[in-house]
């Protein structure tokens, strides 16, 4: 059974198998290859550059033959296609050379042209398919919620001011934003199950800015039509950050899979919450740059034993790998998995 069947096969809810794995973030600084790469051309450069995309999703998987390779790209490659291009800080951070901040602005997001916009993303997709044909290969977008936070604000924030401020004295806009950005998001998603993708992982980063009780209202009902416009072609993967302790509010959105932090036991979710979705996670991910790699090794058993007489887990970290963790920690990490 290859890496792609094993994948599949983990869906299915099949027992008694290896336990897929990746690691989000696999592509990226704390690889030597990719910091060479990044130092001829900018993030932004490879993005766009199908055949560096491809070479910065293929590097971590020459290096720990990961089960699956996810498209190397940025959630905000939608922002720009509707015209809110983003860049990078030079002291850190992200930003948008403009902001949502009316109902002119709103409506002048042409969601149905955001597919033609990002032929270079589905260009890296359908090579990076070619090129692992025994992979599982994962395409990826934000969440409507999420995509909206970085619209409104402009910036990468800790605490999000000015969209929390419009999510609560502007609803009506807010919510005309969010159906406008998930049709977007559909689209886009639909686009990527024609270049070959075995999963689509959205990346609901800030959904916890959800009012409690309410991440339904504000961001599960508008990522239900991307995962219908995938229509079972592409299993589907929820991370929501920091929202891990909020799954009774996730688990009615449907998703085949939930990507959960390591602020919960997997096997308990699993019992408590009782249906045919896989968990994914969740070895907390700065341990990668701070444990020895015997303790990594550890951690990591520990996770898969958990999981272990229930099936339906893929393994991977609570957050995406940093950029200081030590490449003999995820080598520690891969040795026990295949183990």
């Amino acid at each position: 059974m290859n890496s792609r069947e094993l994948f599949h096969a983990t869906f299915a809810g099949e027992k008694n198998l290896p336990v897929p794995f990746w690691i989000m973030r696999q592509a990226g600084r704390y690889l030597p290859e990719y910091r060479e790469l990044k130092s001829k051309y900018s993030f932004v450069d490879i993005v766009k550059t199908p055949e560096l995309s491809l070479e910065a999703a293929l590097q971590p998987m020459r290096r720990f033959d990961f089960d699956c390779s996810i498209l190397f790209s940025d959630i905000l490659v939608v922002s720009e296609a509707l015209g809110l291009p983003y860049g990078f800080k030079d002291e850190g951070g992200i930003y948008l050379e403009k902001r949502i901040e009316s109902e002119k602005n709103i409506e002048a997001l042409d969601a149905e042209s955001v597919v033609e916009k990002l032929d270079y993303v589905f260009k890296s997709l359908k090579m990076l398919r070619k090129e692992l044909p025994q992979k599982a290969i994962i395409g990826f977008c934000a969440s409507p919620f999420t995509l909206a936070a970085y619209m409104i604000e402009g910036e990468s924030s800790k605490t999000f001011p000015r969209f929390s401020k419009f999510m609560k004295s502007e609803s009506k806009l807010f919510f005309a934003l969010l159906e406008k950005l998930s049709r977007a998001l559909s689209l886009y998603a639909k686009q990527q199950l024609y270049c070959g993708i075995d999963a689509f992982q959205i990346f609901d980063s800030h959904g916890s800015m959800s009012p409690t009780e309410k991440y339904g209202e504000y961001s599960a009902q508008w990522i239900s039509p991307i995962i219908s416009e995938l229509n079972a072609s592409a299993r589907t993967i929820l991370f929501a950050n920091n929202m891990s302790e909020r799954f009774a509010e996730m688990a009615p959105l449907g998703a085949d899979a939930y990507a959960l932090d390591d602020s919960v036991k997997l096997s308990e979710i699993f019992t408590t919450y009782q249906g045919h979705y896989v968990l994914q996670g969740n070895l907390k991910n700065t341990l990668l740059a701070t444990a020895t790699p015997q303790e990594v090794a550890k951690s990591t058993r520990e996770i898969i034993d958990d999981m272990k007489p229930y099936g339906r887990h893929i393994f991977n970290l609570s957050h995406g790998i940093t950029p200081d963790a030590k490449l003999e920690n995820v080598y520690a990490l891969c040795e026990e998995i295949k183990k």
